[in-house]
């Protein structure tokens, strides 16, 4: 039982632990991978597989890489790169000992044609069986000169290898290490949980010793001779009826149709399908010899073919020149100018190299049929909300999904493995997307960013003397966190962007924004060696005014950690990855959220959370279930979550099919040119659009609009997203109806979004309105979409006007209590306002078709 004393922290009373040494548990390696139990769900799986159409991923090729920060062109105002930190990490410990071993070709060098005895230790940075025993396999090794002579040592990562090649080598728990011999291959198989190493020089001896011995284990899992090793024929011989018998194996379970079909001698019929499914195949995989990416940002290009569809709209839906008349026939040939002027400056940033105008009306325009006479096109203006997909992206969602058979993944049949193999995939691609190593970050599923942001709110190490501290301009999911703290005896406080420079950029210890927790203690009351941990969460955009917020904040903010106060940063990046490039190779955060609807439209209602490796073990999971917990018992109170990071924080089936589907979501960004494409294309015409609402104008010369943010700025790409956030004005400087602004928008057939855009924290700060204010409204207001659109508040009178009051001021007989209050006046404040987010489908005539509209509608409109 020693092995599972991890797992009695879980349980608080002497009489449950007496209760589960009944269990009379076997010893086992602490993480199982791909082993079978009955009635029980399948143990966590190795990441990554080769990503279809990519080149074989590598993830430790992205460990050796660490170019600048690609953020000095999309995260606003930079610092210079993240601090270097000393590499502490136990995985990195024993290189005097170990050869590490990072591809196939380097394996079938260094291990399957060495000239010596081989022992390959085998690892995850996530296992906590490995964490524990590697430290003492090294002190081991270094005190036994005899071993390293007759042996060599070998270590390799899991994760670096597709699930197929560690499952071939026998690795089906961790930690285990595996013996090799020229000649013979793999002869044995240890496993070295803590409890064994103390074993390992002893077994490793036993096989130095008997260089012409074959081996097996004892009961105690020590390492005994069994006689003299098989010869390289006899060996062959042993494969060749291995072989035969899973032949034979696979041809009883045939149907018992097929089996009576070939006793009468009957053919199979030809299989009709199977041209069409290698190429259905075919269209989803890609073509699988494209070149490695050169950034993150640009991962290779998948060959998906599309289906062609017949019907009204498969016709509208290719017909560029169509698209194009309809908006000169609408505007006239001051869209076609203006047009011109636009692509004169931004030819090189706009349209991924002129195929948007072809992309548009087949992919996006297709599902949105022009309105009232036929010449009024539908603007998708939305994109902050949601991104839209592509035709053939779905095509190609839809071509996998009838190709193949897939099941739940808890698992070991066909369709259950397949499936399993395919997260894997789509997991490997998304660490070579995001520049994830895996070493470093854990990818878990959620069921959306919020799904995210509840997750760490829930499993946060929080306690009292905890604070969570966040930018005032935060969604609201990342408000709600607070509420866990609360709950568990911590505190919240809500910061401004100034508020935070002042902190980060004062001396530890110096500032008063500071947070300095009473010392923690234990249950006894005494004091506990474990420090309090608070939470820092900031958007890397926020979804109001698109304004992005320092990336370097992360760093900085970490360095205010003590012995017994430790700070965590959690970056809430959902507005940020649609049209951004994130490199979390370069981001010294601790959690990071995004959902993938917003980056490519489909599927909905997924997310992730990216955690780091090495926060994990802080996280208290609660509430386990499904694919979660290895171990569980139905009376007593025992429980043992999984080891890998993704199967324990993952609770329940994930929604597989949608996981599925991210790849061809991620295939159409390749095909663009990859997200620094996107990020420019979207950059030119939210410049383009805000210069064009500026300078809108009524008749007496005051302005139309008025947005909000950091547009117009020299550095306006560093530090603003693709976010138009405005109120209407009338011609005396009054806030229009935000809703009025909507319903006629629709009509004319424009999708945005108003209201506070479930930003509280940043809406009313641009709108003036305080919190006492907002809190005046409870029980009137209900959300975004009810018909309370203002506040009837006391606010300064204009200039003018007051200068106009000074004569009543100074001759008037009431008792004002103080004569400035002439000068104040009640006015009607909004609680919302109109927002245009623009994304990697967006288009020029988007653009100017809403400038249009503005002028319109609303020149010279009083109400």
């Amino acid at each position: 039982l020693e092995p599972f004393h991890w797992a009695f922290s879980l349980v608080e009373t002497s009489h449950n632990i007496a209760a589960m040494r009944t269990l009379a548990l076997p010893a086992q390696p602490c993480c199982h991978l791909n082993t079978r139990r009955l009635a029980g769900p399948r143990p966590c799986s190795l990441v990554p597989v080769r990503p279809v159409g990519l080149a074989p991923f590598q993830p430790a090729q992205l460990r050796s890489v660490r170019t600048a920060s690609i953020f000095g062109s999309s995260s606003g105002e930079t610092k210079g790169a993240p601090a270097t930190v000393a590499d502490n990490k136990w995985w990195h410990q024993g290189s005097d000992i170990f050869t590490e071993v990072r591809n196939e070709a380097d394996f079938e060098r260094e291990v399957l044609n060495s000239k010596q005895t081989v022992a390959v230790d085998w690892y995850a940075p996530w296992c906590s069986g490995c964490e524990r025993s590697f430290p003492e396999v090294c002190k081991t090794l270094r005190f036994s000169e005899e071993l390293r002579k007759g042996i060599k040592f070998v270590k390799i990562c899991v994760d670096d290898f597709p699930k197929s090649f560690s499952r071939d080598q026998g690795v089906t728990a961790l930690p285990r290490m595996s013996i090799y011999r020229p000649g013979q291959g793999r002869i044995l198989v240890l496993d070295i949980p803590f409890s064994r190493v103390k074993h390992l020089k002893q077994n490793l001896t036993t096989i130095v010793a008997n260089p012409n011995s074959a081996f097996a284990l004892d009961p105690n899992q020590f390492v005994v001779a069994t006689g003299p090793a098989p010869t390289a024929q006899e060996a062959a011989a042993a494969a060749a009826k291995k072989a035969a018998e899973i032949a034979a194996l696979e041809n009883g379970s045939r149907s018992l149709f097929e089996q009576l079909k070939g006793v009468a001698g009957m053919s199979s019929p030809p299989k009709a399908s199977s041209t069409s499914s290698a190429a259905s195949q075919q269209s989803v995989d890609g073509a699988r010899t494209s070149s490695p990416p050169a950034s993150p940002s640009s991962i290779p290009k998948p060959n998906i073919a599309v289906v062609p569809k017949t019907g009204p709209s498969a016709s509208a839906a290719t017909d560029k020149e169509g698209y194009v008349a309809s908006f000169v026939a609408q505007y006239g040939q001051q869209y076609a100018l203006e047009r011109q002027m636009f692509l004169n400056r931004h030819h090189a940033e706009y349209g991924y190299e002129g195929r948007i105008d072809d992309l548009y009306p087949k992919e996006v325009g297709v599902r949105m049929k022009p309105l009232g006479d036929g010449h009024l096109q539908q603007h998708y203006m939305d994109y902050t909300g949601s991104s839209v997909y592509m035709q053939s992206q779905l095509e190609a969602v839809f071509d996998e999904l009838r190709s193949q058979m897939f099941g739940n993944p808890h698992s070991q049949n066909p369709s259950s493995s397949l499936t399993s193999d395919k997260i894997d995939e789509v997991r490997g691609m998304l660490h070579k997307y995001f520049n994830a190593d895996p070493a470093d970050w854990q990818i878990v599923f959620t069921r959306s960013a919020t799904g995210a942001l509840k997750m760490v709110g829930e499993t946060f190490p929080w306690s009292h003397g905890s604070l969570f501290r966040y930018l005032r301009e935060n969604h609201n999911s990342v408000l709600g966190i607070r509420e866990y703290a609360l709950g568990n005896g911590g505190e919240f406080e809500a910061v401004t962007k100034k508020v935070v420079d002042r902190w980060l950029g004062s001396e530890p210890g110096s500032s008063p924004h500071d947070h300095t927790p009473a010392p923690a203690t234990n249950g006894d009351g005494n004091a506990s060696d474990e420090p309090t941990y608070s939470l820092f969460a900031f958007p890397a955009e926020d979804n109001f005014a698109g304004v992005k917020y320092p990336l370097y904040w992360c760093n900085e903010v970490k360095k205010r950690s003590t012995d017994k106060h430790k700070w965590m940063v959690l970056v809430d990046a959902a507005a940020f990855a649609p049209t951004q490039p994130m490199d979390l190779a370069q981001l010294d955060a601790d959690f990071v959220d995004v959902a993938f609807y917003k980056m490519f439209g489909f599927p909905t209602g997924l997310g992730a959370l990216l955690v780091r490796t090495e926060a994990v073990p802080l996280l208290r999971k609660v509430f386990w279930g499904g694919g979660s917990v290895a171990l569980a018992t139905s009376k007593d109170n025992f429980h043992v979550l999984k080891c890998k990071p993704t199967d324990k924080l993952e609770d329940g089936t994930v929604s597989f099919l949608d996981i599925i589907s991210l790849k061809h979501g991620l295939a159409k960004i390749a095909q663009l040119g990859g997200m620094t494409k996107i990020q420019s294309h979207v950059a030119a015409l939210t410049e383009w659009t805000f210069a064009n609402l500026s300078k809108l104008t009524h008749s007496n010369g005051a302005p139309i609009v008025k947005v909000f943010g950091k547009h117009g700025r020299s550095d306006a790409r560093k530090v603003q997203g693709p976010i138009l956030n405005f109120e209407v004005l009338s011609p005396s400087g009054q806030a229009l109806s935000y809703r009025t602004f909507e319903r006629e928008a629709a009509a004319a057939g424009f999708h945005v979004r108003t209201g506070s855009e479930c930003n509280p924290g940043a809406c009313y700060a641009y709108l003036g309105v305080s919190e006492e204010e907002i809190a005046g409204l409870a029980g009137k207001k209900e959300g975004c979409d009810d018909d309370v659109e203002f506040v009837t508040v006391m606010r300064p009178d204009s200039p003018l006007q007051a200068i106009n009051n000074l004569p009543n001021i100074a001759f008037t007989s009431i008792d004002l209590g103080h004569p400035g209050e002439i000068a104040m006046k009640w006015q009607q404040v909004p609680l919302g306002s109109v927002r245009v987010s623009l994304g990697w489908m967006s288009t020029f005539e988007d653009c100017y078709a809403l400038v249009q509209f503005v002028t319109k509608y609303y020149k010279d409109r009083t109400v």
